[in-house]
């Protein structure tokens, strides 16, 4: 009886359509590998593309320390070829 419980709750909850599911729930349910092969690639690329959106928007929200980065990278290589053009004269 247990067992018949167990199964019902799993199926109950993946019931609702995958994209209503958390990250969390549809890592563990692909860990457990509780879903068919198509389901299963199915939640693999929901999962993909939520974090290829997530990765998107905190490229947007920090771009400009990167810009600034390299900003300054290459002011530091240029005051070293200046440097390095005065020391020869």
């Amino acid at each position: 009886m247990a067992c018949v419980v167990k199964l019902r709750q799993d199926v109950s909850a993946m019931a609702k359509p995958l994209d209503d599911h958390t990250d969390k729930e549809l890592e563990a349910v692909l860990a457990e590998g509780r879903l068919t092969d198509r389901k299963s690639a199915v939640a693999e690329e929901i999962l993909r593309r939520r974090n290829e959106a997530k990765g998107e928007a905190l490229k947007d929200k920090h771009g400009w320390i990167g810009v600034l980065i390299t900003a300054f990278g290459l002011l530091l290589f240029s005051l070293k070829r200046l440097w390095r053009r005065q020391a020869r004269s």
